[in-house]
């Protein structure tokens, strides 16, 4: 795999992603918008990690931050709800303040150790999360190190 390129990412977004142009015309700026993002928000310090072929997880980091932010921010063509049914199921649009480290009620309880890396995610990470796409380049992003040291967004 190459450095990504905007046809790359169009690539992945109908043969990886399975978002065919009947849902997502090629020419939607909302493509080019969610890449761009992911370009600039995306560490290139991925290029150089060790026993990795040249640029691949810089460009699937990329791809999937992209495809992350696209799914948060695309609106349907007219007739379809792909991208609303899509944003209610995963609650993309919706505030989620940090990661539930406990939870009770009268008979119950259940708590979960959090992750020391859960602790320096950002309210932008914390988005990444609900995504596979997000969690994905989340995972890819955090092999080079703590995200909060390497101020990777």
């Amino acid at each position: 795999m190459s450095s990504p390129t905007l046809i790359g990412y169009n690539d992945f977004l109908r043969n990886i992603v399975g978002i065919n142009t009947a849902v997502l015309p090629v020419n939607t700026p909302v493509i080019e918008w969610s890449y761009n993002m992911a370009i600039n928000l995306c560490s290139d310090i991925l290029t150089v990690i060790p026993n990795s072929p040249s640029q691949f997880l810089y460009t699937t980091a990329v791809y999937n931050l992209a495809t992350d932010t696209l799914l948060t921010f695309a609106q349907d063509q007219p007739g379809l709800e792909f991208f609303q049914k899509y944003q209610q199921q995963y609650q993309l649009r919706a505030f989620v303040p940090g990661v539930v480290q406990t939870a009770s009620d009268e008979s119950t309880s259940t708590g979960m150790l959090v992750p020391d890396a859960f602790k320096g995610l950002t309210i932008q990470n914390l988005q990444n999360l609900k995504t596979p796409y997000g969690r994905e380049y989340l995972a890819i992003a955090q092999s080079i190190g703590s995200l909060s040291l390497l101020n990777i967004q």
